[in-house]
């Protein structure tokens, strides 16, 4: 159990930061910053039925309209499709830390939440979660999933959980605005560049960006940054153990994102006072050229004014300064596993399996716009007839960049793939850009926790990039 209490010390320390935050202002409950910033308190304890066996699943605290949506969704069909089980879900604000410690006790639920792959590499190699290999080849979810998501819910040639929504890295923009100002979205490095400067020059932000009450925000721009200016092999590198995260090549792109902050291409002076909700509405009010996201952001989009003009709302991949090719910043917003004490894994097998199809995404973006995007190739096929607005909107980014991220044209998001003290240590990438640490004593200092952590096992399997 000694893994077990390490994540729980680390979940702890996450918790002990978010103490400090604004709670009005904050993304999310977990690494993924995955959540609404109007964050709901625990769920009440749900309504049962006595008759039924219970299979339960525990969820962080979304925002109460969204928790009734994955009630309507998932429990709704799963308990209406036959009348032995019932699905209970409970929403829990400090969801990754009762995960741990009840797994250790031998209390926790039958489905079991994580918020990024290395939490279930932990629990595999105590013998926690199942072995899902079984299930993956009678539904078939090697070939369904994308490659990079599900080898990073493997251990040791193993499935044992899987990918939640798969969320994609760009640059949001105003429509109105670019049509006002004569502009056009990027297609190169140099045109992105050049369109911020004219932003300045106007008046506006280049890009809205912000971590006011959530730190992990530095994650996304941070990432997409360095993952544009040079290859993403870096990260696969430092990643797979092949090289150092400290070269001469991460230094010079840290430096870059510097750069940007520095000439005020990242809100300003106003980073520290933005959120993420506060950004979307600089969009919306055509106060900022663009928002370099991922397309969990749509969910801001959601609760700013663009969601009265949702066709003004546009995304396009982020130009890269070594490839013409899109490139996209992957990263899931939760993965999901099987506790290894269950009575019911064939019926969890099959909550997990809905959970994998194009009706679930459907079902679930109607009401939830930006987060439910999962990973499975049927995403670029799927039905929007039934959609509008953002709902419609946040399917068609993802399923524009499905062709590219299954080619390989894929950047890794820390929040996902990188083990939990170098998340933690990434995020310190403000610290450059405000001037208190070096690109090359950022780098050291990262390194040093990647390479303790590449040691003990605990990065997830990584797909190799194409570039």
């Amino acid at each position: 159990m000694k893994r077990i209490l390490a994540l729980l010390l680390t979940c702890l320390m996450a918790l002990s930061m978010l103490a400090c935050a604004q709670p009005a202002t904050q993304e999310g409950t977990d690494t993924t910053g995955a959540t609404s910033a109007t964050q709901a308190p625990a769920a009440e304890e749900p309504a049962t039925d006595s008759a039924r066996k219970q299979i339960t699943f525990w969820f962080w605290g979304a925002a109460t309209p969204y928790q009734e949506t994955m009630v309507n969704v998932l429990c709704g069909w799963y308990n209406n499709s036959q009348s032995d089980y019932e699905l209970v879900m409970e929403f829990r604000n400090t969801v990754d830390t009762d995960i741990p410690v009840a797994l250790a006790a031998g209390t926790a639920p039958d489905i079991v939440y994580a918020s990024g792959p290395s939490y279930t590499s932990t629990y595999a190699q105590e013998g926690l979660v199942l072995d899902l290999n079984a299930y993956a080849e009678q539904y078939g979810w090697k070939d369904r999933v994308l490659g990079v998501m599900y080898d990073a819910c493997t251990v040791d040639g193993k499935l044992y959980s899987i990918p939640g929504a798969m969320v994609v890295g760009g640059l949001y923009y105003n429509k109105a605005l670019f049509a006002e100002k004569g502009w056009q979205p990027p297609k190169t490095w140099d045109e992105m560049l050049a369109l911020f400067d004219a932003a300045q020059a106007d008046g506006i932000y280049a890009l809205g960006a912000g971590n006011k009450g959530w730190k992990p925000c530095n994650d996304h721009f941070g990432s997409m940054i360095i993952n544009h200016a040079i290859s993403p092999s870096a990260f696969y590198n430092a990643l797979s153990g092949t090289s150092s995260f400290n070269t001469p090549e991460m230094v010079s792109a840290v430096n870059l994102s510097a750069e940007w902050f520095q000439k005020g291409y990242l809100t300003g002076q106003d980073y520290v006072n933005t959120d993420s909700m506060e950004v979307m509405q600089l969009l919306a009010d055509k106060r900022c050229a663009m928002v370099m996201a991922p397309t969990l952001y749509t969910q801001f989009v959601a609760q700013s004014t663009l969601a009265d003009t949702p066709d003004d709302v546009g995304f396009v991949a982020m130009p890269s300064a070594y490839t013409d090719q899109p490139i996209y910043d992957v990263s899931m917003t939760s993965n999901y596993a099987i506790n290894a004490s269950t009575p019911y894994p064939d019926e969890c097998a099959k909550i997990l399996n809905y959970m994998l199809t194009p009706e679930f995404v459907v079902e679930m973006t109607r009401n939830w716009p930006g987060y439910w995007t999962i990973p499975i190739k049927e995403l670029a096929d799927v039905d929007t007839s039934s959609l509008t607005g953002l709902s419609l909107f946040t399917i068609e980014c993802v399923k524009e960049a499905i062709p590219y991220i299954d080619a390989g044209n894929f950047a890794f998001h820390p929040s996902t793939f990188f083990p939990p003290a170098t998340v933690t240590a990434f995020e310190d990438i403000d610290t450059v850009w405000q001037g208190v640490l070096t690109a090359e004593q950022f780098c050291a200092a990262v390194a040093t926790e990647l390479d303790a952590e590449v040691a003990a096992g605990l990065v997830c399997p990584l797909a190799k990039p194409a570039y």
